[in-house]
């Protein structure tokens, strides 16, 4: 049975997952603060969603089979959930979070090269936008000694994010593939984290000690079945409906959690130059979203 979705209902749903979204750094940080150090916080993270992930669709939903396009799509994004979280670890929220929304930028450079759009003024305001803002965010001073490692994680998250949403949108899917696609996301997410921890050595943090995984381990499984699984699966949903741009911009809302939330918990500087870097990227993703005529999803979600 074919059914056509309503358009608002994946967008409010991607509101929804965008304020989840900016919370994600609390459960990084915890677990980066009982024993899972550096890396191994996002990465535990991730295992405790993927565990929970293949029980699901081992043992209730089944196996599906899924296009090679919408399974890259779906690694992708967990390629860019991997960085993200290491970023979380590794420098400011606020900065991997206004690093992480260069993906509007991003997206909309991939729609016009590749998804047949057209360029118009607006495309590149949206750009120009987005690219002064993290100028500002860095205060006029983009080197390598003002960048670390969780800057450019970030950075890496954002564009990942842009390529993998651009391959599920253009992708045939049913909505029985989520769980199943959710899965690849979050099985990928671990292999970059581990090769990312294989790569960076010690410095990227320690592995847990036997005491930590039995007498702690059961908290990312926790935090990744009952916060990150879900919120994976709803990212990937909307991903298919919402076209990249659009999606990037409903997604930066988590700015406001994001930055909101770590500026009252972690006391994080926040001075003019990150308010402005923050407007302006904002201000990149509003326009993006006002650009009429934009790319429509073509395929009908089945049962």
């Amino acid at each position: 049975m074919e059914i056509r979705i309503n358009q608002r209902i994946p967008e409010l749903c991607a509101l929804f997952v965008a304020l989840i979204w900016g919370l994600g750094w609390i459960p990084v940080r915890y677990l980066n603060q009982i024993g899972f150090d550096g890396i191994w916080g996002g990465t535990s993270l991730n295992i405790g969603a993927a565990i929970f992930l293949l029980l699901y669709v081992g043992l209730i939903t089944g196996f599906t089979k899924t296009t090679l396009k919408s399974s890259a799509g779906a690694f992708i994004v967990g390629f860019g959930a991997a960085t993200f979280f290491i970023a979380i670890s590794f420098t400011d929220v606020a900065n991997a979070v206004l690093l992480f929304y260069l993906s509007p930028a991003w997206s909309t450079i991939i729609e016009c090269l590749f998804l047949g759009r057209k360029w118009r003024w607006p495309s590149l305001v949206a750009i120009g936008s987005s690219l002064l803002g993290i100028v500002l965010v860095f205060e006029g001073v983009i080197s390598f000694d003002s960048i670390n490692i969780g800057d450019i994680m970030a950075f890496v998250s954002g564009l990942c994010w842009s390529i993998g949403i651009s391959f599920l949108f253009t992708s045939p899917t049913k909505k029985q593939d989520f769980p199943q696609l959710a899965l690849i996301s979050m099985v990928g997410s671990v292999l970059i984290s581990i090769l990312i921890a294989l790569i960076g050595g010690p410095q990227l943090g320690t592995f847990p000690d036997g005491e930590t995984l039995l007498t702690l381990g059961y908290v990312p499984l926790l935090f990744g079945t009952l916060y990150f699984a879900p919120l994976i699966a709803l990212s990937l949903w909307t991903s298919t409906l919402i076209a990249p741009a659009l999606m990037s911009f409903l997604l930066s809302m988590e700015i406001l959690s994001g930055i909101g939330s770590s500026y009252i918990l972690l006391d994080e500087p926040f001075g003019p130059n990150k308010f402005a870097g923050t407007f302006f990227i904002i201000l990149g993703a509003i326009v993006e979203f006002l650009i009429p005529n934009r790319i429509a999803k073509q395929e009908v979600q089945q049962d």
